[in-house]
């Protein structure tokens, strides 16, 4: 009896949680490359397109089973039968092509981030400059009343590349234009939000709520983290404005923008797209971005495009993503 509490109580548990109790009470054993290739083998992945043996090669060499392994999501598995349990039309060439994919995507989104970052901390600062109610110091005290993240700059002058900023307001207040050089981006978006909040008035700068994809998809592309994962899982909170902005493009049905935006990658994606064709001021950065994600989309991600025909997940976000490619970079009339 109190087994099937135990398993009753454990199925009404969130997946999220699930995992992470198994986790904990079945931890794996560390496998080698051969083990870990069999294994995928009795799973129903297939080596008809990559031989074992460079499987084996490849996960030595080049890439790790827990990375490769992750795409293995966006892949059914046969419900009951005699294949029950085991993938369906998965081929280790499939998984290899897609962690190549999400290389390169993170890579990219990245760079875009980046340059997101730069032109936002430019906005801000020159809308500052140019309020008659602030002085670049007074949203900066409003923000850190406690000085406690100026206390954190000294505490880090030592091994920081901003040593001599640091040290020259050590006893004085900070501008915003010294403090937004030292403010990692998260700290950024949340001084950005303060100043939005405070000055509905400004006109001239995207909302602050469209800050937190960009952080999300930086911090993510930084540290290595699988962009093309578990598509068909959707959970993402979906901003209001850009859905409102892309329900405009004609090329994009109201039932595939529902669909697609609630996927959290392709959502901050969009978001991404936007703000880049929107506010970016470089024009040569636009052009370089703009070449990049032609390479990237239209080209690199065709070169096996017959691996993933029989996968909708895969296929219907791609031409998706395309799409607003098209419109945002491509098209004159946004």
């Amino acid at each position: 009896m109190l087994k099937d509490d135990l398993w009753n109580a454990f199925n009404t548990l969130p997946d999220n949680k699930q995992i992470a109790l198994k986790a904990f009470l079945f931890p794996k054993n560390l496998l080698s490359s051969t083990e870990l290739v069999n294994d995928m083998e009795r799973r129903g992945i297939k080596f008809d397109i990559i031989s074992k043996e460079s499987a084996i090669h490849f996960l030595s060499e080049h890439n790790y089973y827990f990375k490769l392994a992750a795409y293995r999501a966006n892949y059914a598995k046969y419900p009951c039968g005699q294949l029950s349990g085991k993938y369906i039309n998965l081929d280790f060439a499939y998984l290899k092509e897609l962690s190549t994919i999400d290389m390169h995507l993170r890579y990219l989104i990245l760079q875009m981030c980046l340059d997101i970052e730069h032109q936002l901390k430019v906005l801000l600062i020159h809308d500052i400059e140019n309020n008659p109610d602030e002085d670049g110091y007074n949203i900066v005290r409003l923000f850190d009343p406690n000085k406690s993240r100026q206390h954190k700059f000294m505490n880090q002058a030592k091994t920081s590349y901003a040593k001599n900023l640091i040290e020259k307001y050590a006893i004085s207040d900070y501008p915003i234009w010294a403090f937004c050089e030292l403010i990692d981006f998260g700290t950024f978006c949340h001084l950005y939000e303060k100043y939005i909040r405070l000055y509905k008035d400004r006109k001239h700068l995207p909302k602050y709520s469209y800050l937190y994809s960009i952080r999300n998809l930086r911090n993510a592309s930084a540290h290595s983290n699988c962009l093309i994962y578990k598509l068909p899982l959707k959970n993402a909170n979906v901003n209001a404005d850009i859905s409102n902005i892309i329900s405009r493009i004609p090329t994009i049905t109201e039932s595939s923008r529902i669909t697609y935006l609630k996927i959290q990658p392709i959502h901050d994606i969009a978001v991404l797209l936007y703000l880049y064709s929107n506010y970016v001021r470089s024009e040569g950065l636009v052009k370089k971005r703009r070449h990049d994600l032609y390479k990237l989309f239209f080209v690199r991600m065709k070169k096996h495009k017959e691996y993933f025909f029989k996968n909708e997940y895969i296929t219907n976000s791609y031409i998706f993503c395309t799409k607003l490619i098209e419109h945002f970079f491509y098209h004159i009339d946004k």
